[in-house]
């Protein structure tokens, strides 16, 4: 073999070589992209800001897998989901929700879970008597979650109508969209007292002064979640409503203040 064709022939394997390395390489950043572009996201009520912060936070330390969360009322994700918000899971305040997308064909009807039941609070940062009646007929300005939106608020008028109060305070309440803003309405002393998730309350840098509100005065505040039929990601979101619902995971969703789903 001649020098000149040798040359040629050492200069087409190094770049043959180079090719394969090349193509190896962007394969890599390709299916890092792809893994990144892998991130789940998950509409939650909100309510339930606090535990899911704590969660998603353990479930990325555990599987390095990403999480985007969006919060609003139940009511409101629904009608967000319902006009094509690309969410993967919807966990909602209530169960009604997450039935009424699987009747409708937005979620899996497989993937429904009861992650968590709520309690109701009626909770003031300034001192509260013992007795709910007193204290709320006391009281200038009530805040309450939207009953048509807020599984909360719902529960709120509920007990309310069981006290045979709800005639009587009516107009002394201050809506907010959501347990959220509600939460906002006490906190700012833009209202007396208020009818918010217990959970808050544990959350929330100033304790105040709360009354739970008896369980019997009301429907089961049960939290149901979702996998929502246009995911794209419904392996990634069945392995995160499995984390969802362990026992150790669980655990930590009472210690937040709710009770057990099946109390």
């Amino acid at each position: 073999m001649g020098h000149n064709a040798f040359l040629v022939n050492i200069t087409l394997f190094l770049q043959n070589k180079f090719s394969v390395l090349l193509t190896m390489a962007l394969c890599c950043l390709l299916s890092t992209k792809l893994f990144a572009a892998d991130t789940l996201h998950l509409a939650v009520a909100s309510n339930f800001i606090s535990p899911i912060k704590q969660l998603a936070q353990d479930y990325e330390e555990e599987t390095g897998q990403k999480i985007q969360l969006s919060f609003g009322s139940s009511g409101k994700l629904f009608a967000q989901i319902q006009h094509g918000a690309p969410y993967d899971i919807f966990l909602s305040a209530d169960v009604a929700k997450p039935q009424a997308l699987i009747q409708s064909q937005f979620a899996l009807a497989d993937s429904i879970v009861t992650y968590a039941k709520g309690q109701l609070a009626l909770w003031s940062v300034t001192p509260l008597g013992s007795d709910i009646k007193i204290s709320l007929q006391n009281s200038n300005r009530i805040a309450i979650a939207n009953p048509k939106l807020a599984p909360y608020g719902k529960a709120a008028q509920e007990s309310l109508q069981a006290l045979s109060l709800w005639n009587t305070v009516e107009q002394k309440l201050v809506q907010g969209e959501n347990i959220g803003q509600t939460y906002q309405f006490v906190y700012s002393q833009n209202a007396d007292i208020g009818f918010v998730a217990y959970s808050q309350v544990l959350a929330g840098k100033v304790k105040g002064n709360t009354i739970k509100i008896p369980s019997e005065l009301h429907s089961d505040i049960n939290q149901a979640g979702v996998i929502l039929s246009h995911s794209k990601n419904v392996g990634l979101s069945r392995a995160f409503m499995a984390f969802l619902m362990r026992p150790d995971t669980q655990a930590k969703i009472t210690q937040f203040g709710y009770a057990a789903p099946n109390s």
